[in-house]
Parts: C-alpha cells; sequence; structure tokens
C-alpha cells in the first residue's frame, strides 16, 4: 500500500532527507512517501505566504525511479498546499532529474522558473461524479 503522510518529526524528517540525497532543511515542509513502510520518495517544500517553492522532490537513492508515485506525491503535496491557501507554487530546478518531474507534475517554465498556478487545480470533479 501507498502512503504519502507530512512529515512532523524533524529526525524523521532529516532520515527521509538522507535516504533521498536531499540537503536537510528543518525550517522546511516536508512529506514522505513510502511502500510497505519502505521509503521510496521525499519532498521538502517551503510556504512563503500565497506563494511556495518545492525545493527537493525525488527518490530514495539507489530505488528504482517509479514516474506513477513521484507523480501521486507531487499532486499530494500540491493538494495541501492548495489547501493552505496558496496559488502559485515553484519547483527548484537544480538538476535534469528535477525539471523531468516538475514537468510530470503540471509544472510549466516561465520567465526560466518551472511554476504551477494553484488556482482551480483541485476545482474539478471526476467524470463519474453528478453535479
Amino acid at each position: 500500500m501507498l502512503i504519502i503522510k507530512p512529515i512532523q518529526d524533524k529526525d524523521m524528517q532529516k532520515d527521509v532527507c538522507d535516504a533521498c540525497g536531499f540537503n536537510f532543511d528543518p525550517t522546511l515542509f516536508a512529506y514522505s512517501e513510502k511502500e510497505n513502510e519502505v521509503l521510496i520518495a521525499g519532498c521538502q517544500f517551503d510556504i512563503l505566504g500565497k506563494d511556495a517553492e518545492i525545493k527537493d522532490f525525488g527518490m530514495r537513492t539507489g530505488a528504482q525511479e517509479d514516474i506513477e508515485a513521484l507523480i501521486i506525491l507531487g499532486r499530494a503535496v500540491l493538494n495541501f498546499l492548495d489547501l493552505s491557501g496558496v496559488k502559485r507554487c515553484s519547483f527548484n530546478t537544480n538538476a535534469y532529474t528535477n525539471e523531468k518531474y516538475a514537468k510530470m507534475i503540471g509544472f510549466k517554465k516561465e520567465e526560466g522558473v518551472m511554476t504551477i498556478s494553484l488556482e482551480g487545480l483541485f476545482d474539478s470533479k471526476c467524470a463519474n461524479c453528478n453535479e
């Protein structure tokens, strides 16, 4: 079973960052993604009022890349940001894989920065919903 959760404990956040090859920053928010209790991916991000920035995003070092799992993690983080009142999010693209992942989640390059507007992103209903 795939479980995506916010990380509340900073020691746990450090462990996830170490496993994913991120620079741990205790001032950032973080999410982990596990399958059958095994860490597969992580994310660190910052909320700056109505804006946010995904600082680190990716698979655990040595794990086989799982595109679907990464998309699900990215969308979970974006949904949290939307529910927190964030209107626009940028994605730190210091590495090739980061830009690839940003595009998979729906970010687009604007003036050299990968961004996405969260306004209305989660408002549409599924095809099976009434109304």
